[in-house]
């Protein structure tokens, strides 16, 4: 039976009646009768296209998620990947994906402050041609029910216990009024642990007086830590929207103090006499910053729109750090830093019909530090990296494939005391989307882009550490080429199942990597950063979500092996597998998840170091209706100790073992409770303000 031509609706009122068929008999006078079976009509609940894939998330998902980042999570999306400690949304190769709330862009912070009940739908989103997506190459669009007018506070609070203490406590506040919307988001954020720190085993070659090498170990253990941390973000937008016209104005500020980051242990050295030594480090800060956000989007006649993003933000940093041993003398480093960095972006879209669209996009901007260092050293920065962009794309679209494709170039400029470096490159993006129907999907993308070093990289200072070891950037440290190469298939069978199999390829030419040499007549090591070698990065996995029980019972499944390669001065293979799986059910207005996800296992590209953290594992069990929600988690209560990581450096002057000492992958009870009432008529509810950050830092650590 087809229904092409009754409305939807009528259709779903249909569903659950059951039909009577009514037949008559050669005898015009008689009637028989039968009852038919019902007929059901079922909602598509995530289906793909060229363009997006969609995701309609069910009710029960909503009412137990607290934000956006976990609706994600509850939704178990094929296509991306969520970190359990920090929240940060990737997709499977580790690449990230740009979340925005109807189409306007959200930080983490208004992330926290969604409303999820009123969520409509989910799209992922790859080089989505829609210029209010800003050029963004992967990008979670959440479409939120918009209201006439009125408004929403929203209160979270999440206490962590067991591993130290540490509170989250937000307010979000929105208003709107016809066309415009004003935003207020405040939090007082509190950390305070006696576990953090690294213990270290560093083994050093160093010169002996006649010219030959001698090897010595040193050791740090830490015995007793003190970590105290008070956050107090305050942020206020207003936005106002039409059907041609967005413009939007966000102005934040952040204070962060830590005044206690305190570590103390024996230190011992071998060879060397039977004496045990001890250390003290201690590094409180200080963080004011202030930052501004604008967007205006413009719709013009003849199918052109324009985008203006400008950006600022200005961070005022005090960092101390003071390190002492009992056979050394105390090191000293006071940081002050101004810092400053601007950037505006600019994107003309031009139309031609439903299968043709042309950008042509610029932007441009400048990272400025001022530092000082007093101290041990002493020293005044002046640093600067600017940059300029210029690209045109093209985006094709049929009911079956879409083409993304551009090409730019960019120049970079970096001026450190003086030291100045001058990069210029072109730099391309190709995405093929083919989707035969909305239960299948192929993409392949191609990149060619480059890495630039960061101001710590670059930094021209020389500073103390301990003992044997000052650190060091090279002002002439160029920038790495890499090319990427991304194969995925999505396959929607139905409204149970998804499946999304990736395979990822990524290589740094000529990378930027850490580098040690003798220094002071070879009693010490300076470590610096140098270009050497090529950094190759293989990623072959695939995610699932299948539900049963009528969704109830949700199940997900994400294996993937890595292969990870080095060459140059530090060559070296490392092939580790990862599993992360998570099960949820639903029962009225209780919910239950279980997750695990094995070690993450790394070897990055900017040292020659692997990387092994611990596993993760929780239990969730939360109440919700629709305006409070109330969660207990419990973590890692399979895990000993408060290491959370270790890593292994090796090279020909230096080699170490880290045991980095944390609250992460400790046991830990969680309890977080969310409560929103509203207020007047309906209002638009979602994208919610969050906090800002400042500029970037070039204090060498």
């Amino acid at each position: 039976m087809k229904y092409m031509n009754i409305p939807f609706a009528l259709l779903a009122c249909l569903a659950s009646i059951p039909l009577l068929a009514v037949a008559q008999s050669a005898d015009k006078d008689s009637v028989r009768t039968k009852n038919l079976d019902e007929v059901v009509v079922e909602a598509q609940m995530q289906r793909t296209s060229p363009i997006s894939t969609t995701y309609i998330p069910t009710g029960k998902q909503k009412n137990a998620s607290q934000n956006a980042v976990d609706l994600l999570r509850q939704m178990a999306i094929p296509q991306i990947r969520i970190n359990p400690v920090s929240d940060a949304v990737t997709d499977n190769a580790g690449g990230n994906v740009a979340v925005f709330i109807n189409y306007l862009e959200a930080s983490k912070g208004e992330m926290e402050g969604l409303r999820t009940a009123d969520v409509r739908k989910v799209e992922y989103l790859e080089f989505p041609s829609d210029p209010r997506f800003r050029g963004e190459q992967r990008v979670i669009n959440i479409i939120v029910q918009e209201y006439a007018y009125g408004g929403y506070t929203k209160l979270n609070t999440s206490d962590n216990f067991m591993s130290g203490f540490s509170s989250r406590n937000n307010i979000f506040s929105k208003f709107s009024y016809r066309k415009v919307t004003y935003d207020i988001y405040a939090a007082a954020n509190y950390w305070n642990n006696h576990h953090i720190g690294n213990t270290l085993q560093s083994i050093y070659t160093l010169n002996k007086d006649d010219g030959g090498d001698y090897r010595i170990t040193r050791t740090e253990s830490v015995e007793k830590s003190h970590y105290r941390q008070s956050q107090y973000p305050l942020t206020f937008r207003a936005t106002y929207a039409s059907e041609k016209i967005q413009i939007r104005n966000t102005l934040g500020f952040t204070h962060t103090g830590t005044p206690f980051y305190d570590q103390h242990g024996a230190l011992t050295y071998q060879p060397g006499n039977d004496r045990d030594y001890t250390f003290d480090r201690t590094n409180p800060s200080r963080n004011n910053s202030l930052a501004y956000q604008g967007s205006f989007f413009v719709a013009m006649p003849n199918q052109f729109s324009i985008d203006i993003s400008p950006r600022f933000n200005y961070s005022h940093i005090n960092d101390g750090m003071r390190y002492s041993t009992s056979n050394t003398p105390e090191i000293i480093r006071i940081a002050r830093e101004n810092a400053y960095n601007y950037r505006v972006n600019v994107y003309l879209h031009k139309s031609f019909g439903k299968k043709h669209t042309v950008m042509l996009g610029g932007n441009g901007g400048d990272n400025i530090n001022r530092l000082r260092y007093t101290g041990s050293s002493s020293y005044y920065d002046r640093f600067h990296n600017a940059f300029a962009a210029g690209m045109l794309c093209y985006n094709f679209k049929t009911q079956m494939a879409s083409l993304y494709a551009d090409l730019g170039y960019c120049w970079e400029g970096s001026d450190i005391n003086k030291k100045k470096y001058n990069d210029t490159y072109p730099f391309t993006h190709i995405n093929l989307r083919y989707a035969p129907n909305s239960r299948n999907a192929f993409s392949a993308y191609f990149q060619y882009a480059t890495n630039s070093p960061g101001i710590n990289e670059k930094a021209s200072d020389i500073l103390q550490d301990n003992e044997y070891m000052y650190l060091t950037g090279n002002p002439l440290l160029e920038n790495s080429r890499h090319i990427t190469l991304n194969l995925s298939y999505t396959w929607m069978p139905s409204n149970y199942f998804a499946l999304s199999a990736f395979n990822n390829f990524f290589e740094i030419i000529d990378k930027q990597i850490v580098a040690y040499q003798h220094y002071n007549n070879g009693s010490s090591l300076l470590r610096n950063y140098i270009n050497n070698g090529n950094y190759i990065q293989n990623e072959i996995g695939l995610s699932a979500n299948w539900k049963l029980l009528d969704g109830k019972l949700q199940l997900y499944v994400s294996p993937e092996q890595k292969f990870f390669k080095s060459t140059g001065v530090y060559s070296k293979s490392y092939n580790p597998f990862s599993i992360l799986a998570q099960a949820t059910y639903y029962l009225n207005n209780l919910y239950f998840q279980v997750f695990y996800q094995t070690p993450d296992k790394q070897m990055f590209s900017s040292s020659p170091q692997i990387y092994k953290d611990r596993n993760f594992h929780s239990l969730i069990v939360g109440w919700a209706n629709s305006d409070w929600n109330i969660r207990l988690m419990v973590a890692n209560v399979f895990n000993k100790g408060w290491v959370c990581a270790e890593t292994i450096i090796e090279s020909p002057l230096y080699t170490e073992f880290k045991e980095q000492i944390g609250t992460s992958s400790h046991p830990r009870l969680n309890i977080a409770v969310t409560y929103t009432f509203g207020y007047g008529k309906k209002v638009q509810r979602g994208n919610e303000v969050g906090e800002q950050s400042g500029s970037s830092s070039a204090i060498i650590k």
